[in-house]
């Protein structure tokens, strides 16, 4: 039975964070993945050129030496990994499978806070330090999402937490609190 996309995924991306750790080299591993799926992401049809059977073995292995040059060298075996078992269309989505684990090791969370205005790095940044704080965390790296319906305040998506703190949010209370004392 063939593996789906998915299955894929996790099995390479654990494997590869498994063997990061045990090596010590998890920081260095995680960097290297971060150029990689940027390189991956201008250029996806590089990924392509791994899988087609036009190209023979050798000229594979040639070009790929070419690409993990000055990565590390748990990288290197592993992207040799990914051609010698034909997973490299997956790349991206063990990349994203890897990066997940790090983040829970290292406590770092994404999330969104939802604005009536647009909001400027350093108050991003802020609000993420603020959450990271309050619920024991390294750091919170947020994006920001405009949507003037809201009025005002913030609507702050991190992980299985929504925290309304919005204008719209607050004045809905308030009118079932009205509607309920009536």
């Amino acid at each position: 039975m063939a593996l789906t996309k998915e299955e894929i995924a996790a099995r390479y991306g654990t494997a590869l964070f498994d063997y990061a750790q045990d090596m010590n080299a998890l920081d260095k591993v995680h960097a290297d993945l971060g150029e990689l799926r940027e390189a991956v992401s201008a250029n996806p049809k590089i990924l392509s050129v791994f899988s087609d059977p036009v190209f023979n073995s050798a000229e594979k292995k040639k070009s790929l030496s070419i690409i993990e040059a000055g990565f590390t060298e748990e990288v290197q075996t592993f992207l040799n990994l990914l051609l010698d078992y034909n997973h490299f269309l997956q790349l991206v989505d063990i990349i994203d499978c890897f990066n997940e684990l790090y983040n829970d090791n290292k406590k770092i969370m994404t999330g969104t806070a939802v604005t009536a205005v647009e909001l400027d790095d350093e108050r991003l940044k802020a609000l993420g330090q603020s959450y990271a704080k309050k619920y024991d965390l390294t750091s919170v790296n947020l994006k920001n999402e405009v949507n003037k319906s809201i009025i005002g305040g913030v609507i702050l998506k991190v992980g299985d937490c929504v925290i309304d703190g919005s204008v719209k949010n607050k004045l809905k209370k308030i009118r079932a609190q009205l509607i309920s004392k009536n």
